[in-house]
This record gives C-alpha cells, structure tokens and sequence, in this order.
C-alpha cells in the first residue's frame, strides 16, 4: 500500500487536525510506546554492551553548559526528555509528514549525506577505522532497505526514526560541543543510539498512522 499516511485527507489543512484532541492523544500515545522501547534499549540492554546508558539528559546537561554555562539539575532535564520524547518528536514528525513533499526520502537523503560527511570527517582526521565503515554499512542498508519495502508506511516510519538520530548527534551533539554524530566521542554509544532511534521514532510514527486509519 502506498502513501498510507496520506490517505486520509484532513478538513482544515495539517494545523487544524494537529489542534484536534484525537489527533494529540495518538501522537502522544504513539510517543509514549516508542519511549518505553527506547527507554528498554538505553537503560538496560546498551549497558550489558557498552558498560553504561544512554542517557538524554546528558546530552541536555552538556547543551545548556555548552552554551548557556548553566548547571540544569538532572530531574529537569529527565523532565525534556521526556516532554521531547512524548510531545515534541510526534509533533514534529506530524507536521514534516504532512507539510513536506516525499518527506521520507528527503529525510533519508539528509541522513545519508550527514552521516556520509561524518565519516569521511574521520578519514581526513586520520582517525578512520574499520568499524567505522561497518556503522555506515548499517545506515545505508537500512536507509536502501526503503527500495525493497512493499509498506511505504513502514520505510517512512523508519526514515523518521533515522531523522530522530540525526537531530539528536547530527545537530544537538556538535552545539553541545560533542563531535559531528558523537563519532570521535564514543563510535559505539553513536551506534547504540542510531538503534534506538530508529527504533523509538519507527514506532512512535506506525503506531500513530495505524490508528489514524483505524486499522
């Protein structure tokens, strides 16, 4: 089936339907079930591979630092996180996925060409390794997987996830004085999060498309 997230036209244009109670309720509702397997993935299964979590709320921590020179308490910024993981994302992606012409690929095409520049980043720097090329393997196979998938629903789900990736190390990472992808930080931590990512925006967006077309 293709363009399943557009098959329903709204009566008001996106902005309207965003305003409508049922329209937030899924969008959250749909957040919260991709944050729960995000929250599986960083807390508990990312330890028993890299020896700690992934932890937004450091990210956050190093953003106001960074910039502002402000010490945010560690509640606070669980309390973004979560606002950003609930609210902020679904939104977003509503809005992206409503407002821009074959977004799916034009978010593909922004994780492809970003991630592409961190890694060749590496090899100017000297600091390139093997693994490095097996990490951007991953990303381009998933991206691609986008021309085999029969379920346009799904590859745009999974586009989205990959974007939530990309905002989080393509762009917040290096403002909070983090490397280009945290790539020269911690490669393996870049990988875990490309991973949950993934994972928590594909479901966060299916879930919110299924039950919009009420199957």
């Amino acid at each position: 089936m293709r363009d399943a997230t557009l098959s329903i036209p709204a009566s008001g244009g996106p902005l309207a339907e965003l305003v409508q109670c049922g329209t937030l309720v899924r969008l959250v509702v749909g957040g919260a079930l991709g944050l729960f397997v995000w929250e599986l993935w960083a807390r508990i299964l990312t330890p028993l591979v890299l020896g700690f979590p992934l932890e937004p709320a450091g990210l956050l921590d190093a953003l106001f630092q960074h910039n502002l020179g402000l010490a945010v308490p560690w509640l606070v910024r669980e309390a973004i996180h979560y606002a950003i993981g609930l609210l902020g994302y679904p939104v977003a992606y509503f809005l992206v996925s409503r407002l821009v012409p074959r977004w799916g690929v034009v978010l593909d095409l922004v994780v492809l060409a970003t991630f592409t520049a961190a890694i060749a980043g590496l090899v100017r720097s000297g600091t390139f390794q093997p693994v490095h090329f097996i990490f951007w393997t991953a990303v381009v196979g998933l991206i691609a997987s986008r021309l085999i998938n029969r379920d346009a629903l799904i590859a745009d789900a999974i586009s989205w996830g990959t974007f939530t990736w990309f905002n989080a190390l393509g762009i917040f990472a290096p403002l909070g004085g983090l490397s280009f992808y945290a790539l020269a930080d911690s490669g393996e931590l870049s990988y875990m999060s490309f991973v949950g990512h993934t994972i928590y925006g594909a479901i966060a967006a299916w879930w919110f498309e299924r039950g919009r077309a009420g199957r």
